[in-house]
């Protein structure tokens, strides 16, 4: 079974990049995903030499990209400072370290989770029921984001030594993925969650029209019954979720709304297929589930696995029986696409190599082709230790 890890740039760069690949390589894993765009992030960081916590730039990427990929009036990448101040970007020395090891190595790119990005063009942003924008969730169905997105995946492609281009939020955010300082004082369960995810800019507008929605009337019926929940009118004619969705937005509707928002992400992961070297495998982060939003694009598995060579899910759960559930989901209606689960090796989901070995047991009698553990900078060193059992139980 394939196994990988995922990383930050500077936990390479603060602890060697030759060193942090031996102990990945040591711990008996194939491979290091290292982030090659990625959002804000604030990382305790228990075995820099340097840092205790680190808090990253958000919305920048790793590498030099490609310019000529990037239209002068579109939506440009912005490079961390990681990469100007040195001659070589982190990418291509984590890449350069991981085959002297013999590691795969793949660029762990965040796509439409970018605030630095979505604040500067609010236009590109997801816009709410109510005309609220998004600024953290860039919108797939935007012709700027889906210029900017193929030219990151280009970018990447032009680049040899990598192995895989894994791609994470390509799809749609989500109301959930909160921003700083987050705050609520109602709880959303999934359907309101969604709900309130839905974009309503003039592009998504234009993909529903296309799939039989009348806009103006989904978009009045979320607006009434988000305002009947907040006033604490909770709709429970059904259980399940794409049921009680059909009851708020009407059967068509509901179906049609979903349709737009898988032909949006689906038209943009074929796209970004084509531009993919022979020699390197396209990976997407995916959710089972068609009402998901965040790292995981909810799509129709059987038409978005025509275009990528793997499915990549983040089992990232403590009950044992939901990491099964998730991943079982997932591998039945793969077709002949590997698919890789992602674990927590950190707590709290884990707090012994023997619970980490259980997660992978669960995964491998789901029948997934390969493992990917979160995350190499977060957990303390003897973690390693844990994925290296975890995996010699198999």
């Amino acid at each position: 079974m394939y196994s990988a890890i995922w990383a930050y740039p500077w936990d390479f760069l603060d602890e060697g990049v030759d060193t942090a690949v031996g102990r990945i390589a040591d711990a008996g894993l194939e491979g290091v995903s290292v982030a090659a765009a990625y959002h804000s992030v604030r990382a305790l960081c228990p075995h820099n030499p340097h840092h205790a916590v680190v808090h990253g730039e958000g919305g920048v990427i790793y590498f030099r990209p490609v310019e000529r990929f990037f239209a002068e009036e579109g939506l440009r990448p912005a490079v961390s400072a990681l990469v100007t101040q040195q001659d070589e970007d982190p990418l291509t020395l984590v890449c350069r370290a991981a085959k002297r090891r013999g590691l795969k190595a793949h660029a762990w790119t965040v796509l439409h989770h970018n605030t630095r990005l979505g604040a500067a063009h609010p236009d590109c942003t997801l816009e709410n029921a109510f005309g609220d924008r998004y600024p953290f969730g860039l919108c797939p169905a935007n012709p700027r984001v889906r210029a900017y997105t193929l030219g990151i995946v280009q970018s990447l492609a032009e680049r040899e030594e990598l192995d895989t281009i894994e791609l994470e939020s390509l799809g749609y955010m989500g109301i959930d993925h909160s921003g700083h300082h987050s705050k609520a004082g109602v709880e959303l369960d999934e359907v309101h969650r969604f709900l309130l995810s839905l974009c309503f800019c003039p592009h998504c507008i234009k993909h529903m029209q296309q799939n039989g929605v009348d806009a103006a009337h989904a978009r009045e019926a979320v607006v009434h019954e988000m305002q009947g929940y907040f006033a604490g009118r909770y709709h429970t004619s059904a259980e399940d979720p794409l049921d009680v969705l059909a009851d708020i937005l009407g059967l068509t509707q509901a179906e049609g709304i979903l349709a737009a928002r898988d032909e949006a992400v689906l038209t943009l992961l074929e796209e970004a297929y084509w531009l993919i070297q022979e020699r390197q495998r396209l990976s997407i982060m995916i959710s089972p589930s068609p009402l998901a939003t965040g790292a995981g694009a909810a799509v129709t598995l059987s038409q978005a696995r025509e275009w990528t060579d793997c499915l990549l899910i983040q089992a990232f759960h403590r009950e044992r029986s939901r990491i099964h559930e998730m991943v079982s989901d997932v591998v039945v209606r793969r077709g002949g696409v590997p698919v890789i689960a992602g674990l927590q090796a950190i707590a709290p989901f884990v707090r012994s190599a023997k619970e980490l070995t259980e997660c992978m047991t669960e995964v491998r009698e789901a029948g997934v082709d390969g493992v990917q553990f979160y995350h190499y900078g977060l957990m303390p060193l003897d973690h390693l230790d844990w994925v290296h059992e975890a995996l010699s139980a198999g």
